[in-house]
C-alpha cells in the first residue's frame, strides 16, 4: 500500500455492530449525526468558509474515502443498514504507523457498549491490517463516556491540555501503543 493510496474499509463484524464504508445513501443519516446538538459540541471541523461548507467537505471525505490520511467507517446496528455512528483514523501517518482515533455515536444508542465495540473493532483492524503502532484519542474533560470507551479499549491517559481561553475546560489525551 502506497503512502498516498486511499483504501476502502473492508468491513468488520462485531456482536452488536458492524463497521463498513459509508455509502452516498447514508448522507442524510451522517448529516443528522454531525448536526446533532449533543455531538456537535465534541466535533472539531476545519474552518474552511461557512460551517455548512465545512460540514459538506467533511461529509464528502467520509462518504467518498478520498483522503489518503484518514480512514472512515460507519457504525451500523448489527444486521441492519441503520447508520448510528462513525469511527475513523485521522491524521494517519503510514510511514510512522500513527493515527488519531475519532468516533461518534448517536446519543439514542449511548450506554449500551456499542461505541466500545466499534472502537475495539477499528483498533484491531488498524493494528493487525494497517500496521498502526500508536493511536491517540482525545476528548473534552467532561466527556466521561468517551473517556470510558478509550480506557475499555486499552488506551491510557497520557496528558491533559488546557483549552485556550477557558479556566476550566481541558482536553484529555489517551494513547494506545502496540509494538
Amino acid at each position: 500500500m502506497s503512502t498516498y493510496d486511499t483504501i476502502q474499509f473492508p468491513g468488520q463484524n462485531g456482536v452488536a455492530v458492524e463497521l463498513r464504508s459509508m455509502l452516498p445513501e447514508d448522507a442524510a443519516a451522517l448529516r443528522a449525526l454531525l448536526s446533532h446538538p449533543e455531538l456537535r459540541r465534541h466535533i472539531v471541523m476545519r474552518r474552511e468558509g461557512s460551517q455548512s461548507d465545512s460540514m459538506d467537505k467533511l461529509m464528502s471525505r467520509m462518504l467518498h474515502a478520498y483522503d489518503p490520511c484518514a480512514l472512515h467507517a460507519g457504525i451500523y446496528r448489527g444486521g441492519t443498514d441503520e447508520l448510528i455512528g462513525t469511527v475513523s483514523f485521522q491524521c494517519w501517518n503510514r510511514r510512522n504507523g500513527t493515527a488519531i482515533l475519532g468516533y461518534m455515536l448517536d446519543p439514542a444508542w449511548w450506554g449500551r457498549g456499542l461505541a466500545t465495540e466499534a472502537v475495539g473493532l477499528m483498533l484491531y483492524y488498524g493494528i493487525k491490517e494497517l500496521g498502526i503502532t500508536q493511536v491517540e484519542g482525545r476528548c473534552k474533560g467532561d466527556n466521561i463516556g468517551s473517556e470510558r470507551v478509550m480506557i475499555k479499549n486499552g488506551m491510557r491517559l497520557v496528558r491533559i491540555i488546557p483549552v485556550a481561553g477557558s479556566l476550566s475546560d481541558v482536553i484529555k489525551v489517551f494513547r494506545l501503543l502496540h509494538k
